[in-house]
Order: structure tokens, then C-alpha cells, then sequence
């Protein structure tokens, strides 16, 4: 058996795999991508509030403990964590990249890990909502619709980021590392001028700040991974960086929260505002600053055990978390412990009691799906060539899988954005790029078979 096989069942012990690793993989970057997830799980469950249907209604109310209680904003500065894992995933990208590399088969290779557990969740939230529609229960819909395929939106995003990683890994100079996030800091800050002077709804274009803000970790991933700032730098920057966001805040017209709530003039993450692009500046480079000491954590063999287990269904807990959270919350209305009094002590006590609840079982739920995210499937994880031969031919087909890859990403964002009913025409198009791209890819000509290394 593999070490991937016995790692997924839990069959190496810890000293086994830290000496099978040895000091060949970065432990940095699998911490960095694992801690952001389970924060970002545990924010989502504390924040959320739900309250019954108004008098004449038939949906759920859902709302934000951040509404209710401003001062609790400026904690979102310790929970927005989503940059580290585009500092993280192209950090990744570059260690795996090698000269002659084909970018759009890359990025389709990394695309078949990524998107195969999403096959299977869209398949199961089909079903749910389908089930919720067959029991006339417009609650339940309206639920699964808006909130089933909301987390998706990251996905589609780290694709097209991915694409992005793809050119810019031939970054060398911390010059260039300056220059590159510099030019889209400042393409962020435009998008955000179009919104506050926009009279109605905002220009479509400002989407575009999904990938100029987002960018901006993987462009320290890269000059993380090729030891371009050093970590007595990255200190410095970041805390001149916190302070040029705090002053955004204190004298600019942006809200204290990363996070969307309620009465915002500006939202700062949908789409992403020039100050999360700076709040992505402080965290990356406060993980470059603090590289050594994680490193040196990692190195204990239980710690790097359990980071190794998650970075291997790290996709399976980012999306099952949000269901299994709306089934505990559901459990919790039914026996009477609701989520929508915010003021109450009690409203604290039941938000702390599952929010434990669900870290304990997601142990479980991430152990039962994993397999779904681990097992290559017939036909669509076929192993694709890396390397072409530069022929024009192969240059144009190379292009055209990369361009149907950050369709199907772009597609998956908007998908997320509308919900799965007035998403669907955007669900049809990237699942139409993701296949149009494994049409067209060269193949290996060998079937789907399990990845050699430990975590990906």
C-alpha cells in the first residue's frame, strides 16, 4: 500500500511519516493552508444567526452577528484568513512547477484534484434541494439554494488565481515582487473608486477585483517560495501596512469588517476592496515573518501528522463545513435552542456549544467523505502531459485549456454568487469549460490513478 493509502486511513504513525517527509517538503505552507481553513470553518459558525420565518413568511431569516453587534467587526481581522491560502496554494504551485512546464495543462492538472470533490457535493446539494422541493418546504429551498453553493465562489477564484500563478512564478526580483503587487493594489483601489461613484448598482466590471486583490497573496506565495523578502522585512511591511489600513478606516469610507454585513457602503469582500487587498499584504507578510517559528512547530511529528491528514481532504472540510453546520443549527430550532437572539447570554452559550459541536464532528464527516476527494475518477482525472513539445499546434491547444479553465472558474464564481436556481445557466458554463479542457488536453494514456505523494 501507498503511504497517500495508508495516510488516508490513518495507518502511518506519526515518526513514519515525519521521517518520510524529512526536509524535502515546505511544513509552512500545508500549516499556513490548514489553519485558514479551520478558522474560517469556526467564523462561519460563530457569526451566523438564524431566526424563523417573519409572521406570513416562508424563509429563514439569516443574519450576522456582526450586525448586531459593530464592535465585534474589527475581530475580523484575525478571522478573515482566506489570503494565506492563496499565499499557500501558489507557494505550492511553484515548488511544482518545472521548467518547460505547459501552463494550461498545469493549471488542468491542478484543476482535476480541485473540482472532483465539487462533483460530488453539487451532486448531493442537487439532491437535497430536490428532496426540499419534492416536500414543499420553501424554507428549506431558499436555504440550499442561497447558502449550498455559496463557499463555491473561492473555488472559482483560486482557479483563476492559479492561472495567474502560472505566468507570474517567473517573478525573480524582490523588485518585481513590489511592482507586481503594487500594480494591483492600485487596480483594486480604481474598482473601488467605481463604486462609490457609481449612482446605481456598480459597474460589472468591478468584478475584476476577485483577481486583482486576490493575486496579491499568491504574489507573496511566489516570493515566499523564492526567499525574495526577508522575514526582518516582511515584518516591517506589515506593520507599516496595518497602519495604512487602519487609516483607510479611520478616515477613509471603508467599513471596519473583512467580511460583508448589513449597511455597508462598500463591501470589503464581495468583490474584494482595496482594503482586504491590504489586510492580504499584513497576513502574507507576517507569514513570511514568522516562517522559521511555524516551521520548527511543524517539525514534531503528531503536529505535522494531523496538518499532513487535513491537507489531504482540506477540500472536503472547506465545503461539507456549511451543511453540516445548517444541520446542527436545524437540530438545535427543533429542540429549542435557537440562534436568533443575539443579545442573550444564552445566544452565546448555544453559538459556543455548536460551533464545538462542530469541530468534533467534523472528525467524523471529513473521515467518511474524504475518499470522494482522495479517489481519482474514471475518465476525468486520466493523467494529462505537463510538457508538450513547442510546436504551434500544441501552443494553441495549451492556450485554449488554460482560457476553458478560467471560464469554468469565473463561471463557478458567479455560479456561487447567484445561488443554485438563478446561478444554474452559470453552473452549465463551468462545467462546460472544465470538460472542454479534458477534451482537448493530451493525455498520458493511463488511467486515473492515486497521487504518489502524501498531501497535494
Amino acid at each position: 500500500m501507498t503511504t497517500t493509502g495508508k495516510l488516508s486511513r490513518g495507518r502511518i504513525d506519526a515518526a513514519d511519516l515525519d521521517r518520510l517527509t524529512g526536509d524535502t517538503r515546505d511544513r509552512v505552507v500545508d500549516v499556513l493552508r490548514l489553519a485558514s481553513l479551520l478558522v474560517v470553518v469556526a467564523g462561519h459558525s460563530v457569526m451566523l444567526t438564524v431566526a424563523p420565518p417573519p409572521p406570513g413568511g416562508d424563509h429563514l431569516v439569516l443574519g450576522n452577528l456582526l450586525g448586531d453587534h459593530p464592535l465585534l467587526q474589527a475581530a475580523t481581522w484575525l478571522l478573515q484568513v482566506l489570503p494565506l491560502f492563496f499565499f499557500a496554494g501558489a507557494a505550492a504551485a511553484v515548488y511544482g512547477l518545472r521548467p518547460g512546464t505547459a501552463p494550461g495543462h498545469w493549471l488542468f492538472r491542478r484543476s482535476q484534484r480541485l473540482l472532483r470533490p465539487v462533483w460530488w457535493y453539487l451532486l448531493a446539494i442537487g439532491a437535497a434541494l430536490g428532496a426540499a422541493t419534492w416536500m414543499r418546504s420553501p424554507a428549506a429551498v431558499d436555504v440550499i439554494a442561497r447558502l449550498g453553493v455559496q463557499l463555491l465562489w473561492f473555488l472559482g477564484a483560486y482557479l483563476v488565481i492559479l492561472a495567474a500563478v502560472a505566468f507570474l512564478q517567473r517573478i525573480s526580483t524582490t523588485r518585481q515582487v513590489v511592482v507586481a503587487v503594487i500594480a494591483c493594489y492600485g487596480l483594486t483601489a480604481v474598482g473601488d473608486a467605481a463604486r462609490l461613484h457609481a449612482d446605481g448598482p456598480a459597474p460589472t466590471w468591478t468584478m475584476l477585483t476577485f483577481a486583482t486583490a486576490w493575486t496579491i497573496p499568491a504574489i507573496l506565495g511566489i516570493a515566499y517560495a523564492k526567499r525574495l523578502i526577508r522575514p526582518r522585512t516582511a515584518g516591517i511591511g506589515a506593520l507599516a501596512m496595518l497602519a495604512v489600513d487602519a487609516g483607510l478606516v479611520a478616515f477613509g469610507p471603508y467599513d471596519v469588517s473583512m467580511v460583508t454585513v448589513p449597511g455597508q457602503r462598500l463591501s470589503n469582500m464581495s468583490p474584494p476592496s482595496v482594503l482586504l487587498a491590504g489586510h492580504a499584504i499584513v497576513l502574507c507578510l507576517l507569514a513570511i515573518a514568522g516562517a522559521g517559528a511555524i516551521a520548527r512547530w511543524a517539525r514534531r511529528p503528531r503536529v505535522w501528522w494531523w496538518v499532513a491528514l487535513g491537507n489531504r481532504s482540506a477540500m472536503t472540510l472547506y465545503l461539507w463545513h456549511l451543511p453540516l453546520l445548517g444541520l446542527i443549527i436545524g437540530t438545535g430550532m427543533l429542540l429549542g435552542y435557537t440562534r436568533d437572539n443575539p443579545a442573550s447570554t444564552g445566544h452565546l452559550i448555544v453559538v459556543g456549544v455548536q460551533t464545538l459541536l462542530l469541530l468534533v464532528l467534523l472528525v467524523p464527516t471529513v473521515a467518511l467523505l474524504s475518499p470522494l476527494e482522495n479517489h481519482p475518477l474514471r475518465w476525468w482525472d486520466d493523467r494529462r502531459e505537463t510538457t508538450l513539445s513547442a510546436t504551434p499546434k500544441n501552443r494553441f491547444r495549451d492556450a485554449a485549456v488554460l482560457l476553458l479553465v478560467v471560464v469554468a472558474g469565473v463561471a463557478l464564481l458567479l455560479f456561487a454568487r447567484d445561488g443554485m436556481l438563478a446561478g444554474a445557466p452559470m453552473l452549465a458554463v463551468s462545467v462546460a469549460g472544465a470538460v472542454g479542457a479534458r477534451l482537448i488536453s493530451v493525455g498520458q494514456r493511463q488511467p486515473a490513478g492515486q497521487r504518489a505523494s502524501t498531501i497535494d
